[in-house]
């Protein structure tokens, strides 16, 4: 019997492969196909054909003209439509990132696009074989015909749209946007379901029995509300001490648990099957995901290659604007079970601290851009304005101070030319206004010394 994790592992396989909704579309045109044979020669269907003659087709080797020219010219739509597919794909990986490929493997409208071709060729390919004697005389499936030619038509729509969209797919500018509105939209999620009065209320955690990893592998987080369900029943609170996107060798404890169930095996095999392994990073999971990818794109776009270092400044912004909406977000989150009303959570776990976020995402975009002077200003105007509505927590504060005073420190030893060093200098002393207003000690400007 497989497991729920082994469930859920092939469950995420199956969707996000490019292949999944043309198989269902596939399967239900094949069955429309094999119906429309059954009754093509009822007595209705004939009735229907003798009112409406000018729908179908009559002579038998039109019909087979028809549809051998509508099966010829889908699969050449296929294919090219298939090349364009993996072109895209390779272009994306080449020049935005390859942590990308998953969200534009999985768009439903070229999944569906595919699967109506692949569906099409199939349902001309079974009409083309429904042709057999009638009464001495050989009848041409004229009804599958009217279908076939319906769907071949419907299939030349389709494919200008898809021209449309795969030609946009791959432009910069709507990858980011795309990015950036889905990973939002994971955050605000976050910060409306969370409760402060509750988040304050974590547990002591320190002296907790620990429970080991069953594998390795990346962790993408747990399945919460069958794991609420489990504590629940055995009257547990649980702490996942590891964030998303942490790899785990095989034993490595990474959760935290009130009472010692070692002794239980069969509790500690449910609860490890709660957990989640897979390679893939997809938006859907964690919002963290969605920030790297628009990292990585900044970073690829630094590349002496690629050399775009608007797409970078863009998606500075992006990441100063997504960092503002994680500073709503308590960095315990909980689950509570949607069945119950607990005054309390059993299940705890982690979100990545803003300095986390600041040193996995901005750390190599400073690196690739630090002798770039409109890459430094922008990070330091990204900073600025995190800064400016950084309020009530010290921890975000000096994070953010380090990293600014990181900026500097590459700007002071990369920077020479006294304009540029004047930009930098100008973009500080607003940052200097922000910290006065603020009360925090802090004057930040480049040393004099190099200017002249």
């Amino acid at each position: 019997m497989r497991t729920p994790r082994k469930l859920a592992a092939h469950y995420r396989a199956i969707v996000s492969s490019i292949g999944f909704y043309p198989a269902i579309i596939i399967t239900l045109l094949l069955c429309l196909a094999m119906l429309l044979a059954s009754i093509e020669y009822h007595e209705l269907v004939m009735a229907l054909k003798s009112q409406w003659p000018m729908l179908f087709v009559a002579d038998l080797d039109t019909a087979k003209t028809v549809l051998n020219i509508l099966a010829g010219g889908l699969i050449s739509l296929t294919v090219f439509s298939f090349s364009m597919v993996m072109v895209v794909l390779n272009n994306a990986s080449s020049t935005l990132s390859p942590r990308v490929l998953p969200g534009l493997i999985t768009m439903k409208s070229h999944q569906y696009v595919l699967g109506v071709y692949l569906g099409s060729i199939v349902f001309t390919l079974v009409t083309l074989m429904n042709i057999h004697a009638e009464n001495g005389d050989t009848q041409p499936p004229s009804l599958g015909t009217f279908i076939a030619l319906m769907l071949g038509l419907y299939a030349l729509a389709l494919f200008v749209f898809f021209i449309h969209s795969i030609s946009r797919s791959i432009q910069v500018d709507n990858v980011l946007n795309t990015l950036f509105s889905q990973t939002q939209q994971q955050l605000q999620a976050i910060a409306q379901a969370q409760q402060p009065d509750i988040a304050k209320k974590r547990p002591d955690y320190t002296q907790w029995y620990h429970i080991k990893s069953p594998q390795a592998g990346y962790f993408k987080g747990v399945h919460t509300q069958q794991l609420s369900k489990i504590l629940a029943q055995h009257d547990l609170e649980l702490v996942v001490e590891i964030e998303p996107g942490f790899f785990c060798v095989e034993g490595f404890p990474y959760l935290a648990v009130n009472k010692d169930i070692s002794d239980d095996s069969e509790l500690c095999e449910q609860i490890c099957k709660c957990s989640v392994f897979y390679i893939e990073e997809y938006i859907g999971d964690h919002y963290s995901y969605g920030i790297r990818q628009i990292a990585e794109i900044a970073i690829k776009a630094l590349s002496p290659g690629i050399n775009d270092p608007g797409t970078a400044v863009k998606a500075v912004d992006m990441l100063s604007i997504l960092i503002i909406t994680r500073l709503r977000i308590a960095d315990h989150n909980y689950t509570l079970l949607h069945s119950e009303e607990e005054a309390a959570p059993r299940l705890w776990f982690y979100e990545p601290s803003v300095a986390t976020l600041l040193e996995d995402n901005f750390d190599p975009i400073r690196h690739y851009g630090r002798e770039d002077t409109t890459i430094l200003v922008n990070l330091l105007e990204a900073l600025k304005n995190i800064l400016f509505v950084c309020d009530g927590n010290k921890a975000y504060v000096d994070a953010l101070y380090r990293y600014v005073q990181a900026t500097v420190f590459d700007a002071e030893h990369n920077i020479t030319n006294p304009y540029e060093r004047k930009r930098i200098n100008e973009m500080l002393e607003r940052v200097n206004e922000v910290a006065q207003r603020r009360g925090d000690d802090v004057h930040l400007a480049l040393s004099p010394q190099q200017q002249n």
